[in-house]
């Protein structure tokens, strides 16, 4: 029996039998097992060649596998995938779809006779070759394990790196937002404690309070029956829970120049208490504003005060004046000037020390007492007196021009 690809033809001269002389025709002798070896040499030298050309037109691998490409770079313009969804990826067991995977090749429905002629053709390797064949797989999937880990390895790096990038700028985002906003609060909480202060004292010079009011800045505060208020507009505006008008029960101030006013009402009523404006003992508000006490929220701020009089005690009234109350200001956020003012306190706990010091609290009486001192200042003052005429009847003597008072 002939070993498969193998014919008559193949058989080298060297398998004639011993003793038989080439040319004889007539003689023919049994093949040993020396040809047979030479016969089956000669049978897997033909198959390999064979499987060399190629089964059914496709052409065989020669050698080892050629390896696979390596995975395309990342461009440095290239966003990197910070979600979280990719890190848990990432460390999860299924982290080479994560990466930039080694890719594997795509086995179709057509290539299966080909799957069936490898293994036809595997089939009929010799043991050495077999094992050839293994190492050359193995080598080459250990080449592509390296190339996944080395993938991983490296986006790992990316994405760790992209995020510290981005925890240090948000560090360095977060810190100067901190510091910004320390900034802004302590700017904001000295606008705020220099407007009440300018109230105060009765601060007479406008540029100190156009430095910090807006345009359009607007004051609200409880009305003061006990003093003179500034005639500011007139609302129909009801409460929902109260049939009193909201203009019955505070007043708004519009711009800088109201503002101005009733600081100098408020400092027209301090002076009369003890008996009098003096001017050399002047009453003054005094506002301690605690820094615990301040908050912000945006461009709108909240503060707690605690005020008192101080000077009516150099008039011999026997204690100052004390309140408490808050404040809570809009600011511009351009500008850190302030847009709207509320001050809330107790005018009921003003007017029982009032009460208790001996002073009128009317709106009358202390419009009265206004002009009282008015009128006394007035007194003061040295007008020139004239005599009656020859007539008797008290009448201003006739204007004389200068040409008749020469001659």
């Amino acid at each position: 029996v002939m070993p498969p690809g193998s014919s008559s033809g193949m058989i080298p001269k060297t398998a004639v039998p011993n003793g038989a002389k080439h040319g004889d025709p007539g003689l023919k002798r049994a093949p040993t097992e020396a040809d047979f070896k030479d016969v089956a040499q000669a049978a897997v030298t033909s198959l390999i060649q064979n499987a060399s050309s190629g089964v059914n037109g496709v052409p065989a691998v020669k050698g080892p596998v050629p390896p696979m490409a390596k995975p395309p770079t990342t461009k440095p313009t290239e966003k990197i995938d910070t979600s979280t969804a990719h890190i848990n990826a990432l460390t999860s067991q299924n982290w080479v779809n994560a990466c930039n995977p080694v890719p594997a090749p795509v086995e179709s429905s057509g290539n299966t006779g080909d799957k069936a002629a490898r293994n036809a053709r595997r089939a009929s390797l010799s043991q050495e070759e077999r094992a050839k064949q293994n190492r050359d797989r193995n080598r080459e999937h250990a080449r592509n394990t390296r190339l996944r880990k080395k993938a991983y390895v490296e986006e790992l790096k990316r994405t760790l790196t992209e995020i510290v990038a981005q925890r240090d700028a948000a560090e360095l985002e977060k810190r100067h937002n901190a510091q910004r906003e320390r900034e802004q609060r302590e700017v904001r909480f000295r606008v705020m404690e220099e407007f009440l202060k300018l109230r105060g004292r009765n601060e007479l010079n406008a540029a100190r309070w156009v430095a910090i009011l807006e345009d359009g800045f607007t004051c609200t505060l409880p009305k003061t029956p006990y003093r003179q208020m500034v005639e500011g507009e007139k609302t129909n505006e009801q409460s929902t829970n109260s049939p009193v008008s909201i203009s019955e029960l505070e007043q708004v101030l519009r711009g800088a120049s109201a503002a101005m006013e009733d600081s100098q009402y408020l400092s027209n009523f301090l002076q009369l208490i003890g008996g009098g404006a003096n001017p050399q003992h002047l009453v003054q508000v005094v506002f301690r504003c605690e820094r615990s006490r301040f908050f912000m929220d945006g461009n709108v701020t909240f503060m707690d005060f605690t005020a008192s009089t101080a000077g009516i005690v150099n008039k011999g009234v026997p204690n100052e004046i004390v309140f408490r109350g808050s404040m809570r200001a809009s600011f511009s956020p351009a500008s850190n000037k302030l847009i709207s003012v509320d001050i809330m306190f107790d005018t009921g706990a003003i007017t029982t020390q009032l009460e208790r010091l001996g002073v009128n609290t009317t709106a009358d009486a202390a419009a009265a007492a206004a002009a009282h001192e008015a009128d006394a200042l007035l007194d003061s003052l040295q007008m020139p007196h004239f005599a009656e005429n020859e007539n008797g009847d008290g009448n201003e003597p006739p204007s004389v021009s200068s040409d008749e008072s020469s001659n």
